[in-house]
């Protein structure tokens, strides 16, 4: 792929593109959520579906198990995670929710922990304390503003909304990589994307007949409908899947303590374009709580680059280790 900076640049687009998610939800109504959520992965999943066509051979020799596993992590990282996302900004903000998603990395490294010790429990401490302070603040966020309680008790159910998702992609990250480390015969990453991208794209298929019934009969008016249909195509075809591409390549050149940084990126570039969607400022406890989640966040990738460059000194090592060590790519959010 190039140079170092050329892979940086190919990766700070792809969390560019992937940033858009938290912005469409806003910008579409007064669409539907599930039907933004079912528009985009129905077309996501209809990539998918062309990349299984064009290796059907291949994917004939994959063991039934494994197939079913990526369609259903698919559903899980992908729809259910959007769905949560969608609910959440519309329902409060796409700042808050950008925000609350992007302290995903800390709760993937602790749930990752259990399952493979990359770090010591006593350095996660620290990062998951001050994301914890961060959620506080930017829940209670309308209270002290003194919104009244009806507003605050949606506000507090979007933020819960928020840690679902943060939550599901967390899992889908851990259960995703763990499962790619254990097999002994790795699957080609295109058809893998093209499993995944089916698993959430089946769902979306079944469901887009109720999302478009239960979408405001005003959406299907020209300009709406161009709308809704242009932002679909713009997240299924080229923030999730051209965007999903973009980081694969540009990950193979990237020195690994850089990718944490990177992925980070995509929560500053959601929170930044969710608040021209909403013609606003940020309240001073959202920057309050955002800069905690993000200081907790690059407390983590400080004690992450020390721990990988101690590895590194520390020389060889079994193969299995140095596949735990590789940093695994994400898929698009």
């Amino acid at each position: 792929m190039g140079s170092t900076p050329k892979n940086v640049l190919a990766a700070l687009t792809a969390a560019l593109l992937w940033a858009f998610a938290f912005v469409a939800p806003a910008a579409v109504q007064p669409a539907s959520e599930l039907l933004l959520v079912t528009g985009r992965y129905s077309l996501f999943g209809l990539c998918g579906l062309y990349v299984l066509w064009k290796g059907w051979k291949q994917l004939r020799l994959m063991p039934t198990r494994r197939i079913l596993f990526g369609l259903y992590i698919g559903f899980v990282g992908y729809f259910v995670f959007y769905v949560c996302v969608s609910y959440s900004a519309t329902m409060d903000s796409g700042f808050i929710t950008a925000v609350v998603v992007g302290s995903s990395p800390i709760t993937i490294a602790v749930a990752g922990n259990f399952a493979e010790k990359r770090m010591s429990w006593r350095q996660l401490i620290a990062p998951v304390a001050l994301i914890i302070v961060g959620l506080g603040l930017l829940s209670v966020s309308d209270l002290i503003q003194g919104k009244d309680l009806e507003g605050a008790n949606d506000s507090m159910f979007a933020i819960l909304l928020a840690i679902g998702a943060m939550l599901t992609w967390s899992y889908f990250v851990v259960r995703n990589a763990q499962s790619q480390r254990t097999w002994e015969t790795k699957p080609d990453p295109k058809l893998w994307a093209g499993l995944v991208a089916m698993g959430a794209g089946g769902a979306s298929m079944v469901l887009l007949p109720f999302a478009i019934a239960s979408t405001p009969p005003e959406t299907f008016e020209p300009y709406p409908l161009f709308k809704i249909i242009a932002w679909c195509v713009f997240l299924g075809v080229i923030a999730s899947w051209w965007g999903t591409l973009i980081w694969v390549k540009a990950a193979q050149g990237i020195p690994v303590p850089l990718v944490g940084p990177l992925l980070a990126t995509e929560t500053i570039f959601g929170a930044i374009l969710s608040l021209p969607v909403e013609n606003r400022l940020p309240t001073w406890s959202e920057v309050a709580g955002a800069l905690f989640v993000l200081f907790g966040i690059g407390v983590y990738m400080v004690f992450d680059m020390k721990n990988s460059r101690s590895r590194g000194r520390g020389g060889g090592g079994s193969e299995k280790e140095k596949s735990a060590d590789a940093p695994g790519v994400p898929a698009a959010t």
